[in-house]
């Protein structure tokens, strides 16, 4: 049994997806949340070329701003009672992290709007939340291929799209991504098949995407796994887990160097990862660790340096424990024992 990394297919329940709707304004699908963040950015441009985004953010997510030439700076993520925009900026990039949400999120917006910023709420990261932000953005986009096997995302647009939509799919990325998840279903399954052909097939589907993702929409068939994922399941499944994890830190943290980004979930919370912060010297040794006992935790984000950046105490420090609907309280039991342990052997 092998814990995180790619999603293989049918990786999600079906039922009723009370999270499909996050808004009332018009929206499109599109084929990632970078493809999303680039509409976004073609809508904005003719107007606006300054936008400020959170220090603490993925290359891909300041890549399409760049690409349509806009001027990118940063305000700190993790301190936004002091986050200061320049008057020149008339964009900012706002989200919560890894499914936790915060007042002050909703604060910096409130603030944001009244000093006449147009607000992009990037929700990827809480899809499966009511967040009150959705209410002030101007733009919303989601994507939901961190969540299961859905290669859709969502823009949001309050005032509509003036730019025309473009229904032109990707059928290479989506196919190389959907032979991945189906070899590594059967793998998983039936334990058959070469490891190494899905997990080379994810690695050539990600930089398909990677060189080329503006401008497409979605296929069908990636909207239905959305609009049918059973949202109550994944939220009860996430939020357990992920309260198991978060208060075995706790206990462990009391003789190791290790803390809790979030140390407690709020009622409409739903987590996307269990975020801790480690000793920048052996988070690479503890996760070479875990991996050789097939646990494939994520750090949230490497630095791209293709793209302007502020790297950040999270950069350097931030290791995500899995929490999500694929695994029970037996798998949460893994990580953390490996944890301990690799915390006890470095």
């Amino acid at each position: 049994m092998e814990i995180g990394s790619e999603f293989s297919t049918r990786s999600i329940s079906f039922g009723e997806n009370e999270y499909f709707q996050l808004s009332s304004y018009p929206k499109r699908y599109v084929l990632s949340g970078r493809t999303g963040l680039y509409l976004i950015a073609e809508e904005l441009k003719t107007k606006f070329l300054n936008i400020s985004l959170p220090d603490y953010c993925c290359g891909s997510m300041i890549a399409p701003f760049v690409k349509q030439g806009f001027h990118v700076s940063f305000y700190p993520a993790f301190d936004l009672n002091n986050a200061k925009i320049d008057e020149s900026v008339q964009i900012v990039l706002i989200m919560d992290y890894f499914g936790f949400l915060s007042d002050q999120t909703l604060q910096f917006v409130s603030q944001c709007k009244k000093n006449g910023k147009i607000v992009i709420i990037d929700a990827t990261q809480t899809a499966f939340s009511h967040s009150k932000t959705y209410e002030l953005a101007d733009y919303i986009v989601v994507s939901y291929r961190k969540w299961f096997d859905s290669l859709c995302a969502v823009v949001y647009s309050k005032n509509g799209f003036k730019v025309s939509e473009n229904n032109r799919e990707h059928p290479s990325y989506t196919k190389i991504w959907r032979n991945a998840a189906i070899l590594k279903e059967k793998y998983l399954k039936d334990c058959c098949g070469d490891k190494e052909r899905f997990l080379t097939l994810f690695a050539k589907a990600s930089n398909e995407l990677d060189v080329d993702y503006i401008n497409y929409s979605v296929n069908a068939s990636e909207i239905e796994i959305m609009r049918n994922a059973d949202s109550s399941l994944l939220r009860k499944i996430r939020r357990k887990n992920a309260k198991y994890l978060i208060n075995e830190v706790k206990k462990i943290s009391k003789n190791f160097d290790i803390q809790l980004i979030f140390d407690a979930i709020g009622d409409e919370d739903c987590p996307l990862f269990v975020p801790i912060l480690l000793n920048e010297d052996k988070r690479t040794i503890i996760r070479n660790e875990l991996i050789k006992n097939n646990i494939y935790c994520p750090i949230h984000w490497p630095i791209d340096q293709r793209y302007p950046y502020s790297k950040t105490f999270y950069h350097q420090r931030e290791f995500s424990l899995i929490c999500d609907q694929r695994y029970g309280l037996e798998e949460m039991r893994k990580q953390i024992l490996i944890l301990s342990k690799s915390l006890i052997d470095y």
